[in-house]
């Protein structure tokens, strides 16, 4: 029979190694047993003591004994010859019936043996294989993707450091596969999305030419009745160009060196370009910011993105922007120089559903009735090349804000050797 489970495998090999030195513990017990009764319990030598001895007691009881002492001596020593006689007669007959039983003795003390032997390799090999079970039940579930069971809940290793050792590896791997396996998916969805928004750049761009040279020649006409939808076409066309240059953006890293680039100059710029009536974007930027390093177009692009939506947000009613600019040091510490330099971008909108915060970064995914659905993650792309990193979140007084983190000049360059 082909043994498969390891718990069978471990409950024999337990069984066998406690039976077999059971079975030679029995068998060289019975035969020391056997040797021992068989050496000391034959009444034979105390016959011949018993015969010397009345024969001695005979030739001096035919002698004239006149001294009283020395025939009670003689009485005494026939009376303890007989009294050994008949112990030694009463042992051997006590050994030879010891001798009988010993086999069955022995048969049934190795039956007990074997039982329990039996319940203790049970127990044994299951309290080690229950852990492997577990295990391998954890690799099952980290094919599937499925999560592994609370600390909680997983006890089955018990206090053996090994299992714990081998639980926590396995933790750690569960962890990287599903990290490696949403960058893989976010990978394959930005290639799809990245040749998909080159393909539509390059339809939108081979006509828009043409279309614009026609709309600019029925504007020169000076004709009253067309100048109106010559305007309307012509907003039309730009807006269509924009969207082209977004979707040929899209997937592509920036171009450019990186250089010393001041935030608070960078925002303020950005700020007063698209200040309008009724529109307020405040530039607020701590005295002692240190200058990040980047490229310069990309980051006015990502950042002209987030005003430009934090103004949208506020729909048809007076636009608010609150831009916070400051040094974030490491880890908390005030007494460290900076490492990060923190923007924040809020509106006094409606707030971001909380069902849609994680799709906001997804390419394609829009509110806006003309939205391209890309801004956000041409925003989330433009940073994550610089280094950083970007969040949102609702604000409590209502609106949604927007953060970003980017490396100061003087911790990338320490952290890359330059002087």
């Amino acid at each position: 029979m082909k043994i498969r489970s390891f718990e069978t495998r471990v409950f024999f090999a337990i069984l066998s190694g406690a039976v077999a030195v059971a079975a030679v513990a029995l068998f060289g017990a019975t035969l020391l047993l056997r040797e021992i009764v068989a050496g000391s319990g034959t009444a034979g030598p105390w016959d011949a003591v018993a015969e010397s001895g009345q024969a001695l007691i005979g030739a001096v009881e035919q002698l004239t004994v006149t001294d009283p002492e020395m025939a009670s001596a003689v009485q005494r020593h026939r009376d303890a010859l007989s009294e050994s006689l008949r112990l030694s007669r009463l042992y051997a007959l006590v050994a030879g019936r010891f001798l009988d039983i010993l086999p069955v003795a022995a048969l049934v003390t190795g039956v007990l043996i074997t039982g329990l032997a039996l319940l203790l390799a049970k127990g044994l090999a299951r309290s080690l294989s229950r852990p492997i079970e577990e295990l391998i039940g954890w690799t099952e579930r980290i094919a599937r993707s499925e999560p592994l069971p609370s600390a909680a809940s997983s006890g089955a290793g018990g206090s053996i450091s090994d299992f714990e050792a081998l639980q926590r590896a396995l933790r750690s791997m569960a962890g990287e596969l599903e990290s490696a396996r949403r960058r893989e998916i976010e990978a394959t969805r930005l290639r799809a999305w990245t040749e998909m928004a080159r393909r539509v750049a390059h339809e939108l761009k081979n006509p828009l030419t043409p279309i614009r040279l026609a709309a600019a020649a029925i504007q020169k006409k000076g004709d009253a009745g067309v100048q109106e939808p010559a305007a309307v076409l012509s907003a039309e066309i730009e807006r269509l160009d924009e969207m082209a240059r977004s979707f040929a953006q899209f997937g592509r890293m920036p171009e450019g060196p990186f250089s010393q680039i001041d935030l608070a100059e960078l925002l303020g710029s950005l700020a007063r370009r698209h200040a309008a009536e009724g529109t307020r974007i405040a530039v607020h930027a701590a005295g002692d910011l240190p200058t990040v390093s980047g490229q310069y177009e990309a980051l006015s692009r990502a950042f002209q993105n987030l005003l430009l939506n934090a103004i949208d947000a506020s729909g048809a009613a007076p636009a608010d922007v609150e831009v916070h600019v400051r040094a974030v040091p490491p880890n908390g510490a005030l007494d460290q120089p900076s490492e990060l330099v923190e923007v924040r971008v809020a509106d006094r909108g409606p707030g971001i559903p909380q069902e849609t915060m994680d799709l906001i970064w997804e390419p394609g995914f829009t509110t806006k009735s003309r939205g391209t659905g890309l801004g956000l993650a041409l925003v989330r792309q433009t940073i994550q090349a610089q280094g950083g990193s970007v969040a949102a979140r609702n604000r409590e007084g209502g609106g949604a804000e927007f953060v970003v983190l980017l490396t100061a000049e003087a911790a990338r360059a320490a952290g890359t050797g330059e002087s």
